[in-house]
């Protein structure tokens, strides 16, 4: 693995498409893993993850815990 991309995510679902799809139509770096930090969203921000992004690695916390 040559680069992780952490995202930390709070009820912004439709922020967090936009930041996935940027991810993967990058160029340059093919060997690189996301992972997702949702802190207890409510907008069923994992939900599109799993689906839209299935081998995107999450993290689900059961409260808000911040940066």
């Amino acid at each position: 693995m040559i680069l992780s991309i952490i995202i930390v995510n709070y009820n912004v679902s439709d922020y967090l498409r936009q930041c996935l799809k940027s991810v993967y139509n990058s160029k340059g770096i093919d060997n690189f893993e996301v992972i997702v930090v949702d802190n207890f969203s409510h907008d069923n921000s994992v939900e599109m993850v799993k689906s839209e992004y299935p081998n995107v690695n999450i993290i689900r916390n059961n409260k808000n815990y911040g940066f």
